[in-house]
């Protein structure tokens, strides 16, 4: 209804000097007084409803009934009837105009609509039924009929509804929205998610919808879902809700294997950017590179190449954020690159331990950066020398930046380097940037209660250093020296053996969490990566058995979803992907 009221109200004047000039020039005068008399009593009829003085609007509206603005009318004059407590009012003009008008179905919708909520159910079937011997071959008396039991949560009414428009019409292809709807309700996922995708095709803006009405499906008809919206030919429309589910269910890259395929063209794009808006807001840094990185394909704009080097600097990616979003593309000027492209540079140089570069493009922009801008650059390329281990250097950076040096990231990571993680543990957690380092620290200071930790120090460092191999080394000793966080170490060993492809010593470590560390939020986690990389190597009878153990042993883990997933692709033979 207020949208409705703004949009009349956007145009009234416009509105009123048309019809006013129509009047003007078609109608004989006395036709015209009296019509332009109707006419303005209609506006004044909504000035009177914005200003909430409904028993004052009610007979302009009503005289408006009698004019070619009689649709309008008669939905203004249900809200003030509505706000009066005075629906019933309502039935005998309407009674009138369907006599006039049998075919304007917005009179019957509003008489269908009217009835239910005065809960005159036996008059609300009698007018439904009269609708359909009216205009015997329309879907619009059975469409209305189900939105409106639908609306009542009697789902199976609307059924009984559909299935005699279906022996009447012959189809239900005008109905599929309903249709879509009545079998979510009744808990038919597979035919609910069968007429989406029909209902989609020319109504795309239902895809959030679709998505809301299909979330509730158990894992056991997930599959079938899938099967239905990645059916050829793509279509976009189900492909997003489909994305939007996946997301939903705890697995946004399956998500964005339902997008990646779409068609490269701006509808495409769109949906490229948006699926990257959410993945960005869950910070899901990696799907939201590659959906970023596929719109840049179609489409190259500053604010794409941002968000795309962004998003792959937060994913741990600093040379592909150097690449994606290059000072080039700013075209020389210098405002732009000081506002938007140097501080991502800055922050990628520094994580690739060239900090003597960031200094100097810093230099370079010097001029156009505001002093706490200034501040901050100093910060980032401080933190580039804390990464590359020279404390000194990290140190005299930070020093020029003042008091706010003292208390930022760089700092925070100087002193978990050095093992004082008292120190860390304040300034982490106030820090600025994201990375997957810094959820590991915080994680870690945050379940150590210690106040000094060197061989975890070092550990860190030699990971700074881009050493993973001796960094996964030094977690397993320093495990071996603080029994409360030793899961969470040796974890993070197994990740990092893990990504060195080092297969046998990764499993090795996950085998000693779950057989001796099995009460630790870390045994979960480290049973399913087991299973990912056991359904990798082919050996998915084994993946199978790790899974179920996983989900039966650790059912209130926040990584079942996750788990469920990983079976239900093992049980259907999918091949794993990357």
């Amino acid at each position: 209804m207020p949208g409705i009221r703004r949009v009349v109200r956007g145009a009234r004047g416009v509105g009123r000097l048309i019809v006013l000039v129509a009047i003007a020039i078609h109608a004989p005068r006395s036709m015209r007084a009296q019509a332009a008399a109707d006419t303005m009593a209609f506006y004044k009829a909504l000035d009177l409803e914005a200003a909430g003085k409904y028993r004052d609007a009610v007979p302009l509206f009503r005289t408006a009934l009698r004019t070619s603005a009689s649709v309008n009318a008669l939905l203004g004059l249900e809200r003030v009837y509505a706000e009066l407590g005075r629906s019933d009012s309502l039935l005998a003009p309407l009674d009138t105009l369907i006599a006039a008008s049998p075919n304007e179905e917005t009179y019957r919708t509003v008489q269908l609509r009217t009835l239910q909520g005065l809960g005159r159910d036996a008059d609300l079937q009698r007018a439904f039924d009269r609708w359909v011997h009216d205009k015997p071959e329309s879907a619009a008396p059975y469409r209305e009929y189900a939105r409106l039991l639908l609306q009542k949560n009697r789902s199976a009414a609307a059924d009984s509804v559909l299935a005699r428009a279906k022996q009447a019409l012959g189809s239900t292809k005008d109905l599929q929205l309903e249709l879509a709807q009545a079998r979510a309700a009744q808990g038919q996922w597979v035919e609910s998610a069968q007429a989406w995708r029909l209902a989609l095709i020319s109504a795309d803006y239902l895809v959030q919808a679709a998505a809301y009405a299909l979330a509730p499906t158990p894992s056991s008809a997930r599959q079938q879902i899938r099967d239905i919206f990645l059916a050829p030919p793509i279509d976009v429309p189900s492909r997003r809700a489909l994305a939007e589910l996946e997301t939903g269910w705890g697995s946004p890259s399956d998500g964005w294997n339902a997008l990646k395929d779409i068609p490269a063209d701006s509808v495409g794009a769109d949906a490229w950017s948006e699926f990257a808006r959410r993945a960005e807001s869950e910070e899901r840094w990696t799907v939201a590179r590659e959906a970023l990185e596929s719109a840049l394909r179609w489409k190259r704009t500053p604010d794409l190449a941002i968000r795309a080097a962004t998003a792959a600097m937060n994913a741990g990616d600093a040379p592909a954020a150097l690449r994606l979003a290059p000072l080039s593309d700013a075209k020389g000027d210098s405002a732009a690159i000081a506002r938007s492209y140097l501080p991502l540079h800055a922050r990628a140089l520094a994580a690739l331990g060239r900090p003597s570069e960031a200094e100097r493009l810093v230099e370079r922009y010097d001029r156009f950066l505001s002093p706490g801008a200034k501040n901050s650059l100093t910060r980032t390329i401080a933190w580039g020398w804390v990464r590359t281990g020279d404390m000194n250097r990290a140190r005299a950076a930070l020093a020029a930046t003042g008091a706010e040096g003292d208390s930022s990231d760089a700092a925070g990571w100087l002193a978990l380097y050095e093992g004082n993680l008292k120190a860390a543990r304040g300034l982490l957690r106030g820090g600025t940037e994201s990375s997957p380092e810094l959820a590991l620290a915080l994680g870690l200071v945050a379940r150590l209660k210690v106040d000094s930790a060197p061989d975890i120090g070092r550990a860190f460092l030699a990971l700074a250093r881009g050493d993973s191999a001796g960094a996964a080394a030094q977690f397993v000793a320093a495990g071996e020296k603080t029994p409360a966080v030793r899961s969470l170490l040796l974890s993070t060993a197994a990740q990092l053996q893990a990504a060195l492809k080092h297969d046998t010593d990764a499993v090795a470590l996950w085998t000693r969490i779950v057989d001796t560390e099995k009460d630790t939020p870390e045994a979960p986690q480290a049973e399913l990566e087991w299973a990912r990389l056991l359904r990798r190597k082919g050996d998915v009878a084994s993946a199978t058995t790790h899974l179920e153990h996983m989900i039966l042993a650790y059912p209130q883990s926040a990584l079942v979803p996750q788990a469920r997933r990983e079976l239900e692709l093992a049980k259907s033979a999918i091949p794993p992907t990357g």
